[in-house]
């Protein structure tokens, strides 16, 4: 089940915010946050922390995620098209059967992902 708190920061496009929550959470011990399935579309999420985030599904099309943290996330099947990923990490993220047209990958941290 989706973190409520948490899709509701992304939808406003509070960065600064998601990411001081996130931190707090892991200094906690939380696992992963599960967004699996939700529509992220076109938000500008530049520079958030999604390390090891459950994105599975998710529609992410269009979406500003420059400078992002998504080590470890896991975005099997999402919508990726036309989103930005100049400069993000994306270490060891799982792509698998990710919609990846027209994305931008310029300056992206690929080691260790698998992909399609």
């Amino acid at each position: 089940m989706a973190n409520e708190k948490a899709l509701k920061m992304l939808k406003q496009e509070d960065v600064k915010g998601f990411n001081k929550w996130v931190k707090q959470r892991r200094k906690k011990g939380k696992k992963a946050l599960d967004l699996d399935d939700q529509n992220l579309a076109g938000l500008m999420l530049r520079g958030v922390d999604l390390r090891g985030a459950h994105l599975n599904g998710t529609n992410l099309r269009n979406t500003d995620l420059r400078n992002a943290n998504l080590e470890n996330a896991r975005l099997r099947q999402a919508d990726l098209r036309m989103t930005n990923f100049a400069k993000a990490n994306l270490r060891g993220a799982n792509l698998t059967k990710a919609k990846l047209t027209n994305a931008e990958f310029s300056g992206t941290n690929l080691k260790k992902a698998k992909g399609n």
